[in-house]
Formats: C-alpha cells, structure tokens, sequence
C-alpha cells in the first residue's frame, strides 16, 4: 500500500533524540511517503544525523531549516508547508512511533473516513512505569475541551493536508499547550477525528529542558493560552489555569517579596483555604503546577 503521508519532525539541537526517532520511522512497516525534518537552530550535529540517516533508507528525505518561527509549532507548520502529501504526521524529536504506529493510523483514515487520526499513547515516565492514554471519541468529550488535553500530543496525530489548512496549523504564539490549542480549534473547525486505541506511540520522560519544564517560561505560555481562549472557557479552568501559571511563578521568584507577592495573588483568586490546600498538595507530589 502506498503511503500518502509524509513524517515531519521538528527539532532543536538535539541530535540523540532526533536519531532515535528517525530509527523509528525507518522500522515503520508502512513506510511514510516522505519524512521532513524540520531544524530551528540549523546545527551541525542535527545535520550530520539527517545526512546518515538518509543513507539508510530510500524514502526521501531532507532537512528543512525554520528560521521565521521557531519552536516546535512553527517548525510544524513549516514541514507541512514543505510536503505535498495528502496527510501530514507528525513526530516530536524526543518521542518514537511504534512499528504499526502508520500502518493502524493510515487503516483508519481509509477505512473510516474522517479526516483526522489520534492514536494511543505510551508514557513511559523516568521510573520506568508506564502510562496509557487514550484519546476519547468526540461524543465523551462533549463540552469538556478545556478540562485538559485528553490525548493529543504533537507525535501521535496524522490529519489530512486540507483539514490542517483549514484550522490553521499550530499557533507559533504558543510555546506551551500548543497541541491541545490545536485540538480545540480542531474540533472547532468540525474537523471529524478517528481514533487508534493501541499504545502505538512512546512518549518518554527525559532529562533536560522541555516545553514542560516548570519554568517562568511555562507560566507565560499557560497564561497566552487562557488569554486566547477566555472568551470560550468556562470560569473554573480559567481560575484553574491561573493557578497552575501562579504556582509556577512563585517557585520561579528570586526573593521573598516575589514570592509574597504571587502568594497574595494567589489568596485573591482561589481563597486561603483552597491555597493552603492545593499547596500542601504541590509540596507532597514534588510537583510545581498545582491544582491539575
């Protein structure tokens, strides 16, 4: 069967992980019509990979550079700019598809007809244990898109050419929940999604820095995305959101009236009571975005 789909991988400087994502598009037993990867640092360790890797296999394959809007949307948006195929899927550089990842997506799309696929996915956190998460169909979350991205991530997404058009690609605004802003106009947009139950993708924990990572960084992105959508979200994930971004400043402060100053901030949105509480709850988990 003929792929009509092309694999983009955005990538920034970060050429092991970017090798082993490559290995698992090559081990795909429905090869991709094409794998674009996507480079916004245009470093020559990424290069190198690239240039191997292509050796390896021959599906075409090259390296395009995305220097007008970097980041892991605009580098996106950029591949499937460059490609010609029919369906667009896409695969972070720190995550890796199994075998049958395109080969299930792409018996979906042609056996059920929508114009977008979700697959399942396998998180497999630094302890070792693992995580399924399967994205629900469209009828269970039904007026609930803003409790939390329930399952679409930036690798296990295969969505045809038009349909992407039509949403608008990922919003480069966005370093944080940009897939999950996606998802929501996505559905917005009446665009139909398939869904592949099996845990056909891998997305690991690893160290270094990610989009993530708990950093001020973070905060600003989570709080462009409640900016952008505050006109649809209900109150509570706009509160919840809030407080989940203030969380995150008040770890991030360099000194104590920073930090009294996100506590205060803190009072007025959720009361003393519920403060004290999601912060206790925070300091047992070790975890810094409090209340989701």
């Amino acid at each position: 069967m003929l792929s009509k789909a092309a694999c983009i991988i955005p990538t920034h400087g970060r050429p092991g992980h970017l090798s082993r994502a490559l290995e698992s598009v090559l081990q795909q037993s429905h090869a991709p019509a094409e794998i674009i990867v996507v480079d916004d640092l245009d470093d020559g360790p990424t290069a190198a990979v690239v240039q191997v890797t292509a050796l390896r296999t021959e599906i075409p394959m090259r390296r395009v550079l995305n220097r007008l809007n970097p980041g892991a949307s605009g580098s996106r948006n950029a591949g499937a700019a460059a490609s010609r195929a029919e369906f667009v899927a896409f695969l972070d550089d720190d995550d890796a598809w199994r075998p049958q990842y395109l080969a299930r997506a792409m018996a979906e799309l042609e056996n059920s007809g929508p114009d977008a696929v979700i697959s399942g996915l396998c998180r497999i956190r630094h302890d070792g244990s693992i995580q399924p998460i399967v994205m629900p169909h469209r009828a269970e979350i039904a007026g609930r898109l803003f409790d939390k991205n329930f399952g679409m991530t930036g690798s296990n997404l295969v969505i045809r050419r038009s349909a992407f058009e039509r949403v608008g690609g990922f919003d480069p605004a966005l370093p944080v929940f940009n897939d999950w802003d996606f998802l929501i106009r996505m559905i917005a947009a009446g665009v139909e999604y398939g869904v592949v139950p099996e845990m056909t993708v891998e997305w690991r924990e690893h160290e270094g820095v990610r989009i993530s990572t708990p950093s001020l960084g973070r905060a600003a992105g989570i709080e462009s995305f409640v900016a952008k959508h505050s006109h649809t979200m209900p109150p509570i994930n706009r509160r919840d959101l809030t407080a989940v971004a203030l969380g995150i400043r008040w770890r991030n402060a360099g000194s104590l009236v920073g930090r009294l100053m996100v506590a205060a901030k803190l009072l007025r949105l959720l009361g003393l009571r519920e403060a004290l509480g999601r912060r206790l709850k925070t300091t047992r988990r070790g975890a810094i975005e409090v209340g989701l």
